[in-house]
């Protein structure tokens, strides 16, 4: 009898660490039965002490996948080439990845999982603001460092010390948005937007900084997570007269939206909370002209499309490692907060989290695809300055190159600025 309940005991105990994944389908669940396999046999080599241990949950399934894929491959290619140098402060880097669906639930199971079982020693991830905001405090009360990936201001306006971002915080470059259509004269903007964490917080940011710049907010328009038919939003917005829109979603929206508001006669300014991804430039096509945005770097189709020679390298080698470039700017974000986490653990001579964590405040002129980062402001983030990129003729530009140009003579004239 007790060795039947023994049995029993451990049936369930497989059936309940599975289920942490949280996936559904019997392809998603066989994916995630493989990843805790590898993990808990990578968990097992890190009580030897011979390796360093980094947690990399992200939304592998769902309307994220794709970005959260692209995340994941860069935290993987980056711990492969620390690791054919010698690896972080002599230790092997394994990288343990999670699917935690961009759902805040589920990331603070995960969140539990790392801290209690599997013994992560730093946190990359995740690339979805919500599911960093809710799982943040669990880290960081386990002086876990943690570099979350998504662009909201939120979760780094909680002040958590073990908690840092290396890619863009959505509220330092809105300002840089709104002085923008200040300079050009705009006075009525509309808005478009997802209901995601990052979006929500775009949009109550750009609404703040347009009412102190005098400009009218026309309109308001969101959308449910998983809807394609905007037609009655933008049908709203056109109607409200604005002369330029502020779309603020996430990136499987991004050419639906641009394509709808061409469709509809929209043909004025728009801008995006953060970079307009090459894939949906090159699914909108045309439609994606006169859309600008705050970022500090651009995603390609080809590696010859770029032009600076630490992104083309790690895009070489991305491609190299996985017979494609990303589409995502997750995976550069994603890569920068390997770079920083590798410089804070050699700037303290140890990979303890407490001796990292105070190691990151230290941190300045840190190369990565952003550029330099500098942590030495006090406010957990390394960057704080970015360019206005726009899209004209189905390529990239700056704002600056753009100005003057045809292209930017018809986008004025259509938002009624000539």
């Amino acid at each position: 009898m007790k060795k039947i309940l023994a049995v029993v005991l451990v049936l369930c105990l497989a059936v309940s660490l599975a289920a942490c994944g949280g996936t559904t389908g019997s392809d998603n669940q066989s994916t995630q039965n493989t990843q805790d396999t590898q993990n808990t046999q990578q968990s097992a080599a890190a009580d030897t002490g011979d390796t360093f241990i980094i947690g990399c949950p992200q939304p592998l399934t769902g309307t994220n996948a794709q970005p959260g894929e692209c995340a994941l491959n860069a935290v993987k290619l980056a711990a492969k080439q620390f690791n054919e140098n010698g690896g972080i402060n002599g230790k092997q880097v394994q990288v343990l990845s999670y699917d935690d669906q961009g759902l805040p639930e589920e990331a603070v199971k995960l969140a539990t999982r790392m801290v209690q079982a599997d013994g992560v020693q730093a946190i990359i991830g995740s690339c979805i603001s919500s599911c960093v905001l809710s799982s943040g405090k669990i880290y960081n009360d386990a002086k876990i460092p943690t570099f979350g990936t998504g662009t909201s201001p939120t979760w780094m306006a909680e002040g958590w010390e073990y908690v840092f971002r290396a890619c863009q915080n959505n509220d330092f470059a809105l300002p840089l948005v709104v002085n923008k259509l200040k300079d050009l004269g705009i006075t009525k903007a509309a808005i478009f937007a997802g209901q995601d964490d990052a979006a929500v917080a775009g949009v109550n940011t750009f609404t703040e900084l347009c009412k102190e710049a005098g400009i009218e907010i026309t309109t308001s328009e969101s959308y449910a997570e998983g809807n394609t038919d905007f037609s009655g939003q933008v049908a709203k917005i056109i109607n409200s007269n604005p002369q330029v829109v502020f779309i603020s979603t996430f990136g499987p929206t991004q050419p639906l939206i641009a394509k709808q508001l061409r469709q509809f006669g929209y043909n004025g300014l728009c801008f995006t909370k953060d970079l307009y991804q090459v894939d949906a430039l090159n699914v909108a096509g045309a439609a994606s002209n006169g859309i600008a945005f705050a970022y500090p770097y651009l995603t390609y189709s080809s590696v010859d499309e770029c032009d600076d020679p630490f992104i083309k390298e790690f895009l070489t080698a991305y491609e190299a490692e996985y017979g494609t470039l990303p589409v995502s700017d997750c995976a550069y974000r994603a890569y920068d907060s390997m770079l920083v986490l590798k410089a804070a653990c050699e700037a303290a001579g140890s990979n303890d989290g407490e001796a990292v964590a105070k190691a990151v405040g230290t941190l300045s002129g840190v190369q990565t695809l952003a550029g330099e980062q500098d942590f030495t402001k006090g406010d957990g983030e390394g960057l704080h300055e970015f360019n206005i990129f726009v899209i004209d003729d189905e390529k990239y530009m700056t704002w600056n190159t753009w100005e003057g140009t045809d292209g930017y003579q018809a986008v004025m004239e259509a938002s009624g600025l000539n």
